[in-house]
């Protein structure tokens, strides 16, 4: 049995970490990108609101959460990222932090959060349904009453056609990278291929890690079991934005 959170981590680590701001379009996009998603949140910071940020990747959420008036605290198990994170986030008041995203005991100390995120589609690199579940009660434990939490995630209801999974990514002179889809009942097997010019040759690497399908439903009825009810429910992104409160 492959351990899936150990391929998710090797993926990034071996290819997907040092190319991921490149692969999303770079600096200026991602910054845009992580504002208009706090914008379809909804999230405004009180005066010293505090945020987690699970899964901040290179820190593009954390920093236009920390623009808006946040402390926070980002926590991603790449180091490659996380490095990233601390050059973008440099004197904006992140506090980044190398752990799993479940590893309660790694942020709980910070707690409660005005606000915790779980969005990029992060929360599909879990292992299991069970770990979701896990995810959302440890975000219901941590929030501050009144508190939000938001995820975003990729919705894959439906097996797309045998030509439509595999496709360009993003493609410049030196670099192109390439995405194969595996489709599974519960999982999406992501294959990333990179080639890039050396200045004598093209070399390509390759790899591949899986991704949870998850229903929507699921998890809002799984919510409101950890008494979080449900604010928003749209299309943000070409992905499923959730944005729960924490009741009083």
């Amino acid at each position: 049995m492959i351990d899936s959170s150990r391929s998710v981590e090797a993926h990034y680590e071996q290819l997907l970490g040092s190319r991921y701001t490149w692969m999303m379009g770079g600096f200026a996009a991602c910054h845009s990108n992580a504002r208009a998603l706090l914008d379809a949140a909804k999230l405004q910071a009180g005066e010293g609101g505090r945020a987690l940020d699970l899964g901040a990747g290179a820190g593009f959420h954390a920093r236009a959460l920390a623009e808006r008036g946040f402390e926070v605290v980002a926590v991603d198990s790449s180091a490659t990222l996380l490095n990233e994170l601390s050059e973008v986030c440099a004197g904006f008041g992140v506090t980044p932090v190398y752990a799993h995203l479940l590893n309660e005991s790694a942020f709980r100390r910070w707690a409660p959060f005005a606000a915790v995120l779980c969005v990029g589609d992060t929360v599909t690199h879990l292992a299991s349904v069970e770990e979701v579940d896990r995810l959302i009660a440890l975000a219901a434990q941590v929030l501050a009453p009144g508190g939000a939490f938001v995820l975003q995630f990729r919705e894959q209801p439906n097996d797309p056609r045998i030509e439509d999974c595999s496709f360009t990514v993003r493609s410049e002179r030196d670099r192109i990278m390439e995405c194969i889809l595996h489709f599974k009942p519960e999982r999406v097997w992501v294959t990333d291929v990179v080639h890039e010019w050396s200045g004598q040759m093209w070399r390509s690497e390759r790899s591949t890690y899986p991704k949870l399908r998850l229903d929507s439903e699921a998890l809002i009825a799984r919510a409101k079991q950890e008494r979080l009810d449900l604010r928003a429910n749209t299309q943000h992104a070409r992905q499923r934005l959730l944005v729960f409160t924490r009741k009083t």
